[in-house]
């Protein structure tokens, strides 16, 4: 039938490629929309998502230390109970190393960024860049009104985020303590029900899962006390005052990869600029920069090595990721997340659940299928034929 024969009756031939364009533009929007939904719901279980992230992330990591204690003649509900207080007490040190740090060099931490905040505007006034202060005023106490309502809404919000943090707390010390009691016997049954996946593939995933989650924490936190050392040596050579807190800050913030350098690496060159001017906050600046550089590499090749093999663009870009859609948290579970999505994925592959190999079992199980129906047809006919 020639094209003016098929307009004449109404037909019209779709090519090919048109039809191969149009299922995968309809299934590329439902991808949006599932993306999109499934993000929404994420943000609305926010408070749940997080502390489950976290408990999952603490479980893992310290799983093998509540297998410790029951080797040692604990009952795993003691050995589950001595672990989450050794969690809390290492935390709570944590804290107190850097609140009451700060606390007490209060006054020192105020002279130095008064003495920065002195000399930037120093070198304004050199460079001839000049602040009309009545203006200033004027605009502070015309944005009075703004700043009042903003004040209030910030303190109802911060009542808020503390009755979030609490509830939080306490999902995830709950839901903590039945990854460390129960952590492998949740594990096999998870595996159990993650159909159409092998049960052995599953449990290997969630065991892998487990393995990367945990390896990722003590990696970082190698890495992170390495650099601290180095940042708290250097601040302590040129004489900046909170060394102990600048490294600390150094480790604790080392736990986000990129960013977290960069945060700890400010507060040390802050405080090294307001304590001696340029010079010391420029040397401070290069102890940052080999701390987190090549020093942090060396070290992150046997810290990180065997449990996150990442191009150092792909752990950026899943970091940047997870901290714009699940801030801070995100940002931490970012790169084991994504490690296991790979590793997921390759074993799903490996047994022929998707990608070229499903095709190729997919075509094979389709042509069993029409030679089992083709030979069932025969046999009825068969039989229809000597009934006859």
């Amino acid at each position: 039938m020639t094209e003016s024969e098929q307009q004449t009756n109404g037909a019209y031939l779709v090519p090919q490629w048109m039809r191969e364009f149009g299922m995968s533009s309809w299934l590329i929007i439902g991808l949006v929309v599932i993306c999109i939904a499934a993000l929404a719901l994420i943000a609305a279980l926010r408070v749940l998502l997080i502390p489950t992230l976290l408990a999952a992330l603490l479980g893992s990591t310290f799983l093998p230390v509540a297998d410790w204690f029951e080797r040692h003649h604990c009952k795993r509900w003691l050995a589950t109970l001595l672990t989450i207080v050794l969690i809390v007490a290492i935390v709570a040190v944590v804290v107190a190393i850097v609140v009451v740090g700060v606390f007490h060099q209060f006054p020192t931490v105020q002279k130095n960024f008064n003495a920065a905040l002195d000399q930037a505007q120093q070198w304004l006034k050199d460079h001839n860049v000049q602040i009309d202060k009545s203006q200033v005023k004027a605009d502070l106490k015309k944005a009075g009104p703004e700043v009042v309502k903003g004040a209030a809404s910030a303190i109802f919000k911060g009542i808020n985020d503390v009755a979030a943090l609490i509830f939080g707390i306490f999902i995830g010390l709950n839901i903590l303590a039945y990854i460390l009691a129960d952590g492998r016997r949740l594990g096999r049954w998870l595996s159990f029900h993650l159909p159409p996946i092998p049960q052995q593939t599953a449990y290997e995933i969630v065991r892998n899962a487990s393995r990367f989650l945990r390896g990722y924490i003590w990696g970082s936190t190698i890495i992170g006390v390495f650099n601290g050392v180095v940042m708290f040596l250097g601040a302590l050579v040129l004489g900046v005052p909170l060394a102990a807190t600048i490294g600390v800050v150094g480790w604790i913030t080392n736990y986000v990869p990129t960013f977290g350098a960069i945060i700890g690496g400010a507060f040390a060159v802050i405080i090294a600029y307001g304590a001696g001017g340029l010079t010391t906050a420029l040397l401070m600046l290069a102890v940052v920069i080999v701390a987190n550089g090549f020093l942090q590499t060396v070290v992150s090749q046997f810290a990180l090595g065997a449990a996150l093999k990442l191009h150092p663009m792909a752990v950026l870009f899943a970091t940047t990721a997870g901290g714009i859609l699940f801030g801070a948290v995100g940002a931490v579970v970012a790169a084991p997340f994504l490690k296991i999505a790979i590793d997921s994925s390759d074993r799903l592959k490996r047994i022929g659940l998707f990608g070229p190999e499903a095709a190729a079992q997919a075509a094979a199980r389709d042509a069993a299928s029409v030679a089992a129906e083709a030979a069932g047809e025969g046999a009825v006919a068969a039989s229809d034929g000597a009934a006859t």
